[in-house]
């Protein structure tokens, strides 16, 4: 009798120690080392961050000063061909704006347009003088102003250093204003001479290279520093004239051409980078 009850209290104590493993086992994590392999666990890795080194678009916007290159012009009047030289036009005020897209960290492509403002000058030398009548038109100042719409590739050296060097250039069409800034002169004759409807609308192929340096002010903000040459191609105006000795009292559809218009400015401005 005694034998058999140790019996049975022995089974019950294994029974109970068992239950409680399995018990363990179910609820406990996994013990081991960390070179034990995870059985059953799920490995979930951090999704993308979409992080860009650099901008994909940018505008930006800049005002120049500067001058034009020594022009000579050419003119008909009367069916008489005639020079024009020595001009000598002021300063040019310049302001631009455009945008662009970045299509590798050092290249980007971007759509200018470019306004110069109006620039005066006279005839210094070369009046026309082969127009007797038109002999004294230098008194009458000439007014030019362009606008150019270009498209520019620009390389940038160290797109990633607070300074960056940077030269480019591009091509696009210039409009020109040429005009007459005012109406009276006097003839060899000392009569008073008289321009009327002065028109000077006119287009042409354009060019430019430039070169500078960048700043990188932080925020996506660029200070842009540089040099800008442009080619203009050419420009005219077309006016009539009157005054007392023309024995018709006015002549029609004379004309003032000047070629190969070129530039040179130098520019300050910024740009900002759009993400």
């Amino acid at each position: 009798m005694y034998k058999r009850a140790v019996n049975i209290a022995g089974s019950l104590a294994l029974a109970t120690v068992s239950t409680a493993a399995m018990a363990a086992d179910i609820y406990a994590p996994p013990a081991g080392s960390l070179k034990d392999p995870v059985v059953g666990q799920e490995i979930v890795l951090p999704e993308a961050t979409g992080y860009q080194e650099y901008a994909e678009w940018y505008i930006r916007g800049d005002v120049g000063i500067g001058r034009y290159t020594d022009m000579d012009g050419h003119g008909n009047s009367a069916d008489r061909l005639f020079d024009v030289g020595g001009v000598d036009f002021d300063n040019i005020y310049s302001f631009s704006a455009g945008f662009g897209r970045y299509v590798t960290p050092n290249i980007r492509l971007g759509l200018d347009v470019d306004y110069r403002r109006e620039s005066s000058s006279t005839f210094v030398t070369g009046t026309p003088a082969g127009v007797p009548a038109l002999t004294n038109l230098g008194t009458i100042p000439l007014e030019l102003s362009s606008t150019t719409i270009m498209l520019n590739a620009v390389y940038d050296f160290a797109p990633k250093s607070r300074w960056s060097p940077y030269i480019g250039g591009g091509v696009g069409w210039a409009f020109h204003n040429l005009d007459f800034n005012g109406s009276s002169f006097t003839t060899p004759a000392l009569e008073n001479g008289t321009i009327t409807n002065s028109n000077g609308d006119t287009s042409s192929f354009a060019a430019d290279l430039m070169a500078g340096v960048s700043v990188n002010m932080g925020r996506g903000f660029f200070l842009d520093v540089g040099y800008k040459f442009s080619y203009l191609g050419d420009a005219s105006v077309k006016f009539n004239y009157t005054h007392p000795s023309l024995a018709a009292g006015a002549n029609t559809d004379s004309i003032i051409d000047f070629d190969d218009i070129m530039t040179h400015e130098f520019k300050i401005g910024l740009r900002y980078d759009l993400y």
